[in-house]
């Protein structure tokens, strides 16, 4: 037990620089420790949601780095796993629902409203009205044929609190550097 507790905190901590990174802008650096959490979760066969967790993590790295074409890769793979799923376990139906809103941002954020539109009708009948706000409101703006501005989509995110890599959510003290010569890759 003492070593199964000793391998989350290091892949714990290492995350959590990540997340420091990812804050200060260092995306390259920040997904570099997610990289590297992940193999460790995955080495260490730790539970699936610190696997998922990390990968949220390296979307949104990697959103933020502006490779919308490697988040658009991420989600459709996550759609495919989720759809091996337990269908009737609402957890894999949201996970679906979120990864096809994460997609249609994507198109968004690349000014790809046509390629959007589908996806985030997709998102609100898997996840709900009212479950997924952001994609509740980009869908009005879409369907009511609004121009939608990357800037625009930024506003709204911050607004929904759409990240999950926020200040508020960052614990510094749990955080692990990992040294230059460590690489995931």
């Amino acid at each position: 037990m003492a070593a199964t507790q000793s391998n989350e905190a290091l892949h714990l901590g290492i995350a959590e620089q990540g997340k420091i990174l990812a804050l200060d802008g260092n995306h390259k650096e920040a997904l570099r420790h997610y990289r590297e959490a992940i193999r460790l979760t995955v080495q260490h066969k730790s539970p699936d949601v610190f696997f998922q967790h990390y990968t949220q993590c390296v979307m949104e790295s990697l959103e933020l780095s502006g490779a919308h074409g490697e988040v658009i890769d991420y989600c459709k793979k996550m759609q495919d796993f989720l759809a091996k799923q337990d269908a009737t376990n609402p957890m894999v139906n949201q996970g679906i629902a979120s990864a096809l809103e994460k997609e249609a941002i994507q198109h968004l954020l690349r000014q790809e409203p046509t390629e959007a539109l589908p996806l985030l009708q997709q998102a609100q009948k898997r996840g709900g009205r009212g479950k997924l706000p952001l994609a509740d409101q980009l869908l009005n703006w879409v369907q009511r044929g609004y121009t939608v501005d990357p800037r625009q989509v930024k506003d709204a995110q911050k607004r929904h609190q759409y990240f999950i890599v926020r200040r508020d959510k960052v614990d510094p003290a749990r955080a692990i550097t990992l040294p230059k010569a460590v690489s995931p890759l």
